[in-house]
């Protein structure tokens, strides 16, 4: 469902779309007026050619976001030059003045807004989107390429911005989801359609805070991944928390109260790399102190918005 604050976004896409087109169409009448010197209807008939076709082109641009994008970034790089660009973005490859902030926090319907104020707010990707924990995960496989392109991997709720650092890296893999139609399986986590073993690989970035048992998640996925197999992973994690919290909250308000965000149902704490090694996996950290200066911030935008991603491999257990 859309918040208010996307729906709004939206409407104001389409007013801005509709007011250029027809200041294109007024335009291109008056010049047919002025220096044609044809008459009324003519004159018409320009016009509504016109705001068609500007409005059509608009639209497809919209639609096809990534060429919008790129046309974006080009003016981006013309207004600043290459000196001036001190971000780096490798989901998307792309440098940057700075990252965007996105007022996340203005959109009260879904977030708390108290969990973002503390933080910095200007570390989204302009053109991919990504956010600092993609940013840290696409650096760590520029490191394990190899790695990666000689796994079978699985990855759960894909994220655009990762998506278009694998797409780069010509490196394959299945996509799953429970909801969402553009990826290859639909998956529920907990109770995964697939046989023991199947993969040597599974992604999950911040997905546990959605499901109803994160447990069996774990155990899912221990299931399905091969002896030895491995297990990137993060979810938002609270300081200062001890544990992980979840409590009964069946309104989305109560849910933005205890947990931050209005699809949540859980937030985990400071034991989560002990965690998940009760359910079978020995737990490293990808270390985000090693990134590179450019990608930071890596924190962000709001307080359990952890930097750590978990590395995983499958145990005996």
């Amino acid at each position: 469902m859309r918040t208010k604050a996307e729906k709004s976004k939206q409407i104001r896409n389409a007013l801005a779309a509709s007011v250029a087109a027809l200041l294109c169409a007024t335009v291109a009448a008056l010049i047919a007026k002025l220096c044609f010197k044809v008459g009324a209807y003519v004159v018409f008939i320009a016009f509504a050619i016109s705001f068609a076709v500007v409005l059509a082109v608009l639209i497809l641009l919209w639609k096809k976001t990534d060429l919008l994008r790129k046309i974006l970034y080009l003016l981006h790089c013309v207004k600043n030059p290459k000196g001036s660009r001190k971000y780096f973005c490798p989901c998307c490859n792309r440098d940057f003045s700075s990252f965007s902030d996105l007022k996340l926090y203005e959109d009260t319907e879904r977030y708390d807004p108290a969990r973002f104020r503390k933080q910095r707010q200007d570390v989204i990707c302009p053109f991919c989107y990504s956010a600092p924990r993609q940013r840290i995960l696409a650096c760590w496989a520029e490191a394990n390429v190899s790695l990666l392109k000689n796994s079978k991997i699985l990855y759960f709720a894909p994220e655009y911005s990762m998506m278009k650092w694998f797409r780069r890296n010509n490196i394959k893999l299945t996509t799953a989801d429970l909801f969402d139609p553009k990826t290859d399986l639909k998956l529920d986590i907990t109770d995964i359609d697939l046989p023991d073993g199947s993969y040597d690989m599974v992604i999950c970035n911040h997905v546990l805070e959605h499901v109803s048992d994160y447990g069996k998640a774990l155990t899912e996925i221990g299931r399905i991944l091969k002896p030895g197999g491995k297990l990137i992973i993060s979810f938002p994690i609270d300081p200062s928390l001890d544990t992980v919290l979840e409590k009964p909250a069946e309104i989305p308000e109560e849910r933005v109260r205890l947990f931050g965000q209005n699809d949540h149902v859980r937030v985990f704490g400071r034991d989560s790399a002990e965690l998940i090694g009760s359910y079978g996996f020995s737990v490293n950290v990808i270390d985000a102190g090693k990134m590179p200066g450019n990608i930071l911030p890596v924190t962000g935008p709001a307080d359990y918005d952890s930097d750590q991603i978990f590395y995983c491999g499958k145990t005996s257990k």
